[in-house]
Formats: C-alpha cells, structure tokens, sequence
C-alpha cells in the first residue's frame, strides 16, 4: 500500500527524528560529559581544601621553628654538664689532663666502658609536715609551702619522678702526689668543670706522713650523654623548600 505524507505528517516526522537524535546524543555523549565536569569539580574543591590545609600548616611552620630552636638551646645548655659520650681512651685523657695540670703524678688507670643505667632526679621528700588551726590562721599571707596547704586539704601525695638512660663509665686512678693540697685541689678542679663526674672514694697520704711521694686513689663515676647538634639545629630556616623529583628510571636498550 502506497502511502503519500502530507507536508504537515512530514514535519511531524523529522522533527519527531530530531528529538530522538538530541535525546539521544544528551544520554550518550553530553550527560557523560556532565558527569565528568562533576567529578572535576569535586575534585578541584577537594584539592583546594588540601591546598588551604597545606597552606595552613606552613604558616605555623615559623611558630614550630622557633619552638623547636628555643628547646635546642635549653637541651643545649643542659647538655653542657655531662661528658660527652665517647672511647675509654678519651675519658682518661680528659682525667690525666687535669692531673697534669694540678703535677699529679698518674700511675695508672682503670677505665670501664661506658654502659646504659637508669639516672632518677634527686628529690627530698617533706616529712612531719605540721598542721594545726594556729598555724593556717597565722598565715594570712598564705607564705607556707603549698604541701602544707595539700596536707590539710588531704591532696598531698608523694611525687614520683620517672627514671632516664644515660651514659655511666667507672674509672679508677691512682697517683704520686707529694701533700694533700694537690687532692684537695683536684677536687676542687673536678667541681669548676661543672661535668656530672661523681667522686665516690679517695685515699690520700696519711695525716704527719714525712714521706716525699705517696700513693693515692680516686674512684670516679662519668655521666655521659649523645650530644644534640644544636647548631645544625639553629640553621632551620622557615622556607618551604620544592619537593624534587624522582629520577626517571632508564629502559634497558633492546
């Protein structure tokens, strides 16, 4: 059967096709791009978020330099008391030198390696701690140690202080020397360094001794730590520095 479209039945028709052409590109070629601007833009809020965080945290980075210089230079003053850790060898040279210095003639030496062991913080523990109603009315100008005050009020416990590692090496010297002005010296000698170097025992020549050289002894404790470079530490600078690269890795010729 032959059917003639009439001009009205065939404008119906393209534009019904064209419809369906635009209907169809929008499902499969425009909504996916959609999808893709979405997911880009999500991205891009997500990645900008990191940068403010990012952008955030360097602008405290000026803050955590100074803190981490000022601690530098505290660790460094402290270190300052304590010997370095370091060979038997050295030690004893650091001990012969100073008896040089005062003509203390050494005999010999006995030096240990040096060893972990536990320093604690010496601490004196208040004990009879007084509290009666006279007392607490008298000081209205609240002048008496806060651990009465924590007594009365039934808060007071004793303080416990953790215990650290550190550096112990033992030495043990004996020498000529020809009075005992020369120990009372060294003593003093050891105590001017300012180094946590412990006098345990010493011997000494006999009080009316008429004998020109006479032995003595000291037994010596060193405590010794791993210095901190506090100058590499002072050298932080607050600029951000680039992230570099990996290498490439080179494909093997064929």
């Amino acid at each position: 059967m032959n059917m003639k479209l009439s001009y009205r039945d065939k404008v119906i028709f393209i534009v019904a096709i064209v419809i369906i052409i635009l209907v169809a590109g929008f499902f499969l070629l425009i909504k996916p791009k959609f999808r893709e601007v979405e997911s880009a833009q999500a991205t891009l809020q997500s990645k900008q978020q990191e940068r403010d965080d990012t952008d955030a945290k360097i602008g405290t980075l000026p803050t955590i330099i100074d803190s981490l210089k000022a601690a530098a230079q505290e660790v460094g003053e402290t270190q300052e008391m304590f010997m370095p850790e370091q060979d038997p060898d050295e030690n004893e040279n650091y001990i012969r030198a100073i008896m040089h210095e005062l003509n203390i003639s050494v005999n010999d030496m006995t030096t240990s390696y040096t060893a972990a062991g536990n320093i604690t913080r010496y601490t004196v523990t208040p004990t009879n701690i007084l509290i009666y109603d006279n007392k607490m009315n008298a000081d209205i100008y609240q002048e008496l140690p806060q651990v009465v005050y924590d007594v009365r009020d039934g808060v007071y416990s004793s303080r416990s202080f953790p215990t650290a590692q550190i550096g112990i090496t033992t030495m043990n010297v004996t020498f000529d020397i020809s009075n005992n002005t020369q120990v009372n010296r060294l003593i003093d000698r050891l105590a001017e360094d300012g180094k946590t170097i412990y006098l345990n025992t010493i011997s000494t020549q006999e009080e009316g001794s008429t004998e020109e050289q006479d032995t003595g002894s000291v037994s010596l404790t060193l405590y010794s730590v791993t210095p901190l470079n506090v100058e590499k530490v002072m050298e932080e600078s607050t600029e951000v520095q680039p992230i570099e690269a990996a290498p490439a890795e080179e494909t093997p010729a064929e």
